[in-house]
């Protein structure tokens, strides 16, 4: 998916076009939103590497789906001076932000604006990650929050906690945004979402289609590929490979229940989407850490 300096630059202009005093600190809010989960999910690999590979990913992906993101962006508007007004400005940016995602290739991946009524990806696959659109995207997002540190008043951001039902309406959606993947989660499964049960173990997975996103792939002494899946699964790959690709995305089909001949191959080359990101992070924490601060 773009990174997170794409999505500022994408969705604080599209915003700003109809919303014109929308409040830039829930516009920067909207272009993360459906990223917490997956967010979450990396440091909890990192934390707990033991913790179960397919059902943290079912989980996460069914949060990051429109319909769950919708119920989190309730709860913190709730916590708004202005809750309707905030909502829509999130409302919007969550809509945006997995327009946005759709836009980008992806294999095995993309927004999910259905769920649970349709577990269906939506992908276009217009432009790869390390497309010029993407890099373009990513420059324009440095310009408007150079131009936001310069330009752009802050406005206060302390919780709204009075009258006390909005604080406790706002953690009862909170723990339906928690709770709510859990119900989910066997139907997305069911649905072969992002080909967890294709992947899961003991599948017969002989004869089926498989994708693989960006995935860490090793050529080994003995000149076989191998990729190591989500999962923590490695894979034999079976056809052409450059040889200095080390992370690729793949369409195939198994052959056996270790080994993918690959239908199609993407290496990834520029390792610069990752830090783009976190800059744009570390930048939306900033400006939020700006406006808890004033007070007034």
């Amino acid at each position: 998916m773009p990174n997170t300096l794409a999505h500022i630059a994408v969705q604080t202009l599209a915003t700003r076009g109809f919303l014109r005093d929308a409040d830039f600190k829930w516009i920067l809010a909207g272009c993360v939103l459906p990223d917490i989960p997956w967010i979450v999910q990396r440091a909890a690999t990192v934390l707990v590497p033991e913790i179960p590979a397919i059902p943290l990913r079912l989980y996460v992906a069914v949060q990051s789906s429109l319909l769950v993101t919708l119920i989190l962006g309730a709860a913190l508007a709730l916590l708004s001076r202005r809750p309707g007004r905030t909502f829509v400005i999130l409302a919007v940016g969550v809509v945006m932000h997995l327009l946005l995602d759709a836009t980008q290739t992806k294999w095995a991946n993309g927004a999910l604006f259905f769920a649970p009524f349709s577990w269906d990806l939506v992908n276009f696959g217009l432009y790869w990650p390390e497309s010029p659109i993407s890099l373009g995207l990513s420059v324009a997002g440095v310009a408007v929050a150079l131009h936001a540190f310069w330009a752009v008043q802050p406005v206060r951001g302390r919780p709204v906690l009075r009258p006390t039902t909005r604080p406790v309406l706002a953690g009862a959606l909170m723990l339906v945004w928690l709770s709510l993947p859990v119900v989910l989660m066997p139907g997305a499964k069911r649905a072969d979402l992002h080909f967890a049960a294709t992947l899961d173990v003991g599948t017969q997975r002989l004869g089926k289609a498989i994708e693989f996103d960006r995935t860490p792939m090793l050529i080994g002494p003995d000149g076989v590929a191998r990729l190591r899946a989500w999962t923590g699964e490695t894979f034999v790959l079976q056809g052409a490979v450059p040889a200095d690709a080390e992370v690729v995305s793949v369409r195939g089909q198994f052959v056996a229940a270790d080994t993918v001949k690959i239908d199609a191959i993407f290496v990834h080359r520029p390792a610069w989407r990752a830090i783009l990101s976190q800059l744009g992070l570390l930048f939306v924490a900033g400006w939020w850490l700006r406006c808890l601060r004033r007070r007034k």
